[in-house]
C-alpha cells in the first residue's frame, strides 16, 4: 500500500504538502497517491474576499512558515479571492485518465497560491488544463505557415478533441465522465471517514496523520542532506607540512 494524501487546493497546509510530494518524486521517490477533496463545498462561485478572515489566514500562514524547510517557498499572503474549487477537483480527477494528474495538481496550486488567480470558473480551470495539453509554441513557428497545426502531446491525452482543448470539466464545473465523478465521490467519502482535516496523510499501515503531523511525516521522507565537512586552517596547514 502506498502513502495517500488528501488535500484541498484552497488549503495552505495542503499546498506545502504538494510541494513536498513533488520534491519526493523529484528525488526519485514513488508510492505517494494524491487525492483532491473540497474542505468546504459551500463556497460561492463568485469567490470570497480573503480579507474577511484575515486573522485566520495570518495564523495558518504563520504555522506553515514555521514548519517549512529550506528551499520551500511557502506563501506569505492568501489569494485575494478564495475560490470554489469544485471545478479544480473535477479537473484533477479527470487528469488521472490523461496521465497529467501531477501536472494539473501542481498548476492549480500554483495558480492559487503563487499567481493569486480566482479559479472558481470552469473556463479558468479549462485554460489551465489546456496550457498543459498544448505546449506553448513560438510565434516564429507560424510566421511563414499560419495554417500549420499546433503540436499536441497526443500520446498523453485521452482521445477526444474537446479534452485536448482542456475541456475535461463541464460548463457547470463538474467532471466530464462518470469515472471522474466516481473518483470524486470515493475520495470524499474516504476522507470524511478518516478525519475532517486537510491535508490528511495515510501511512502504508493505515494510520492517519492529519494536518501538521501529516506534513511532518512528508518531511521525514525528505531527509536533510548531511552538511559538507568544514576544512579549518589547522587542517590545511597540516596538509602543507
Amino acid at each position: 500500500m502506498a502513502y495517500i494524501v488528501y488535500g484541498d487546493f484552497n488549503c495552505p497546509y495542503s499546498y506545502l504538502a504538494s510541494l513536498r510530494v513533488d520534491e519526493f518524486v523529484r528525488r526519485g521517490g514513488s508510492g505517494i497517491e494524491w487525492r483532491a477533496v473540497e474542505h468546504d463545498r459551500r463556497l460561492p462561485l463568485t469567490g470570497t474576499p480573503s480579507g474577511a478572515a484575515q486573522g485566520e489566514w495570518a495564523r495558518e500562514l504563520g504555522e506553515i512558515a514555521e514548519v517549512s524547510r529550506p528551499g520551500e517557498a511557502v506563501p506569505e499572503a492568501p489569494p485575494p479571492v478564495v475560490s470554489n474549487t469544485g471545478a479544480a477537483v473535477a479537473a484533477y480527477a479527470e487528469a488521472l485518465t490523461d496521465g497529467l494528474a501531477d501536472e494539473v495538481r501542481r498548476e492549480i496550486f500554483r495558480a492559487i497560491w503563487v499567481d493569486g488567480r480566482h479559479v472558481s470558473s470552469p473556463y479558468e480551470i479549462r485554460r489551465i488544463v489546456a496550457e498543459l495539453m498544448y505546449p506553448q509554441a513560438s510565434a516564429l513557428d507560424h510566421r511563414y505557415g499560419p495554417d500549420l497545426v499546433m503540436a499536441v502531446d497526443a500520446g498523453r491525452v485521452a482521445s477526444g478533441t474537446e479534452r485536448r482543448f482542456g475541456a475535461t470539466v463541464s460548463v457547470l464545473g463538474g467532471p466530464l465522465t462518470v469515472t471522474g465523478q466516481r473518483r470524486i465521490e470515493r475520495w470524499r467519502a474516504e476522507w470524511q471517514g478518516l478525519t475532517p482535516v486537510v491535508p490528511a496523510v495515510v501511512r502504508p499501515d493505515g494510520a492517519v496523520l492529519p494536518g501538521l503531523s501529516g506534513l511532518g511525516r512528508l518531511a521525514e521522507l525528505l531527509p536533510v542532506a548531511a552538511p559538507k565537512p568544514v576544512v579549518t586552517a589547522d587542517r590545511e596547514l597540516a596538509k602543507v607540512t
